[in-house]
């Protein structure tokens, strides 16, 4: 198979521009108690100002507002405009006052130096290219003493695992692939080293694992279509994309229970001070 073409930021952000409507919408939702459990890993206090990267369409966003209060104000940014459309309407629908979103790119914040009491970053870390400027300027935005959080992927159990490495096999045996820029999964002690490199201190890191069900193949493909994979499913013909759906599926449905398809998660929480 051709060395996987690695994506852009281009390509990044037209794979969450398509997926933005059923983001987190398909089968269980996932990322926002994840994102809910960063938020209440901070030491937020009312009336603070926090930057939330990567914002998608709000799961760490939302819980930060109702933190800080009608005093407080939250700044979500995001590459992709389309996932910023779903949060402005989950802050609408939440009745939110106190949050504002931008299109912005994380290597490069548009803001001034110590803007910020908290700064955040849930499951985004993997799709900056150059991921040390991103934390550089997270750690620049972020005020003397303030806090920073982020999660990623554990390693332990391999996450989405079996559907996920099926999939990766299924992309060889098509000689197809379009890779993140960096491998979604993390040790602890490499979040840890990741933020020590700009200057961060005091990392504690914290993990969590829990088995999500699909309840059916179809739900679990749907999915798909809105993380990483979807970039390289959604360059192939649509005559490719079918043979290679109910190829894919077919080596999944072996493995599906009575209530589903069962998938490992495992999660890593950072935070630090500045």
């Amino acid at each position: 198979m051709p060395a996987p073409r690695i994506a852009d930021k281009g390509t990044i952000e037209q794979l969450f521009d398509s997926a933005a409507r059923s983001y987190d919408h398909t089968g269980p939702s996932i990322f926002a108690e994840f994102g809910a459990r960063l938020a209440e890993l901070l030491p937020l206090q009312p009336g603070a100002r926090v930057l939330d990267v990567a914002t998608g369409t709000g799961a760490v966003l939302l819980p930060l507002a109702r933190r800080v209060g009608p005093h407080g104000h939250v700044t979500g940014i995001d590459l992709s405009e389309a996932m910023l459309r779903e949060a402005e309407g989950a802050v609408r629908r939440d009745g939110l006052t106190n949050v504002e979103v931008r299109k912005m790119d994380a290597e490069h914040l548009d803001f001034a130096d110590r803007t910020f009491d908290c700064v955040t970053c849930a499951l985004g870390l993997f799709l900056f290219p150059d991921m040390q400027a991103a934390l550089r300027e997270m750690y620049r935005v972020c005020k003397h003493d303030g806090h920073i959080g982020v999660s990623v992927f554990g390693k332990t159990p391999p996450p989405f695992s079996p559907g996920l490495p099926i999939l990766m096999q299924q992309f060889e045996a098509f000689r197809v692939g379009v890779q993140m820029p960096h491998p979604i999964a993390f040790e602890p002690m490499e979040v840890e080293a990741r933020l020590s490199g700009p200057g961060f201190r005091s990392i504690r890191t914290c993990g969590e694992a829990k088995e999500i069900v699909y309840p059916s193949l179809e739900d679990w493909w749907a999915l798909i279509l809105t993380v990483g994979p979807a970039a390289t499913i959604r360059e192939m013909s649509e005559e490719t994309r079918v043979r290679f759906k109910e190829e894919y599926l077919a080596r999944l449905q072996p493995l599906v229970l009575r209530d589903g398809l069962h998938v490992p998660v495992a999660m890593v929480y950072a935070t630090a001070q500045r």
